[in-house]
């Protein structure tokens, strides 16, 4: 597996691909993190079967979730890329250190795996890719909510 956590194998292959980003509605996120993902999914690079999630503490709705993670595209927001983009991105919003708010992104995930037509048999290569855009001081209690409430031992999981 390279650096790139298997994406680039997940592309080629077009494995079933999650993409949590933690802290999706910080600057980070928005500046850098969001656009690169779109970056990626302009030229292809990303699995056809891909599917991304923000998780963050922010109440929004979908509109708004749009309108955040667009804000420093470059393309025009109403152009087909950008539009096919935000049709796989979802968003959920819950704290870093409430189980119960993990579980509803694990629920997420299991919801976008099965409309992207997720073998009921569980005998596919998935991937799942868990990416901290947060303060340091919340990576250890996000760690462990990953582990605890989140984290699939079927597939290939990555922080």
């Amino acid at each position: 597996m390279s650096f790139t956590g298997g994406l680039d194998e997940a592309a080629k292959h077009d494995v079933l691909t999650t993409i949590v980003v933690f802290g999706a509605s910080g600057d980070l996120a928005k500046k850098k993190t969001f656009p690169a993902l779109f970056h990626l999914y302009q030229q292809g690079l990303l699995p056809k079967r891909t599917r991304i999630i923000g998780y963050a503490r922010t109440q929004m709705d979908r509109t708004q979730f749009a309108s955040r993670v667009t804000s420093f595209f470059k393309e025009n927001v109403e152009s087909p890329d950008v539009r096919g983009f935000l049709s796989v991105c979802a968003y959920v919003s819950g704290k870093y250190d409430v189980d119960e708010d993990f579980q509803r992104l694990r629920s997420e995930i299991d919801t976008n795996e099965q409309e992207m037509g997720r073998r009921a048999d569980g005998q596919e290569e998935r991937v799942h890719i868990y990416y901290l855009a947060l303060p340091p001081s919340v990576f250890v209690s996000v760690s462990e909510q990953i582990k605890h409430n989140v984290y699939d031992a079927s597939c290939t999981n990555r922080v």
